[in-house]
């Protein structure tokens, strides 16, 4: 009994330091992931507009992309999502952060998800960003240059240790990071219905439009089935075949593109009807 006690003890004290190691394992290689450094080099071809309406533009688009919808009407910042166990992402309070940033820098934020510091943003869909023509990302950098810095969420996110295995493992990337590992041609937006695609969709359907699992949003070949009016009310209202609400487009389709004209919409539905997915 005696040499079982210490056999059981021995492998008791093994397990708890495999544990040990194996948390001390995560904490350092999330802690690199974090600290991990980008070097992008951003400019913008055009100078910011200064015309009302342009500026105005300017927040349609943001309003559209979901910059107002992460980091609210004001850049204020507030939670994003809660995933229990794993992750609470707060957008950050940019009204106080955009002072610090050039427009160059303000654009690598953007296109290429490095911030002021070298480090990755995480969920910023920069992924989705890198597709805006220079013309659009100065009228949304014109128009958040004119929001004032205002009081919001003092809040950070924090990353629990299910979150943090995630990550150490690879499961979770920054926006830099997987920008950097993007390999292929990807999608030709030349023709105004992929580029809106690219710019609105791609940030939860995959850059290929083929969908993302993690994300619960299913390839965009699903628009195939839709009809003209069928397709309006789902971009303005999230509603789908058979008055079908949806966990993520539903939200998305009232808080965003609601925005969009139904000229856009009708690009929109004319790229997916004839894209091969």
């Amino acid at each position: 009994m005696k040499k079982i006690l210490k056999w059981l003890g021995f492998a008791v004290v093994g397990l708890i330091a495999i544990l040990v190691i194996a948390l001390l394992y995560v904490n350092f290689a999330f802690d690199r992931a974090m600290a991990r450094q980008y070097h992008v080099a951003e400019t913008l071809s055009i100078s910011l507009p200064a015309d009302p309406n342009e500026i105005a533009e300017g927040k349609r688009l943001a309003q559209l992309t979901g910059c107002v919808a992460c980091h609210g009407e004001n850049l204020e910042g507030g939670l994003v999502v809660d995933i229990p166990g794993a992750a609470r992402f707060i957008a950050p309070n940019i009204s106080q952060l955009l002072p610090n940033y050039s427009d160059a820098q303000l654009v690598g934020l953007l296109r290429r998800g490095v911030k002021l510091d070298g480090t990755g943003a995480w969920l910023m869909p920069s992924q989705m960003f890198q597709h805006l023509h220079d013309e659009d990302l100065a009228r949304i950098v014109a128009w958040v240059r004119t929001v004032p810095p205002r009081e919001g969420t003092t809040e950070h996110t924090r990353v629990h240790m299910m979150g943090r295995t995630i990550v150490a493992l690879g499961g979770f990337k920054s926006a830099a990071q997987q920008i950097e590992e993007q390999t292929g041609p990807g999608v030709d937006t030349s023709g105004r219905g992929a580029y809106l695609v690219m710019n609105l969709c791609s940030e939860c359907h995959g850059q290929d439009l083929k969908g993302e699992e993690a994300a619960k949003a299913p390839s965009l070949v699903v628009a195939k089935g839709y009809s003209a009016d069928d397709f309006t009310r789902l971009m303005y209202t999230g509603i789908g075949l058979g008055g079908r609400t949806f966990e993520l487009m539903t939200p998305t389709a009232k808080a965003r593109f609601s925005h969009l004209t139904p000229a856009e919409i009708e690009a929109i539905r004319g790229f997916l009807a004839e894209a091969k997915l």
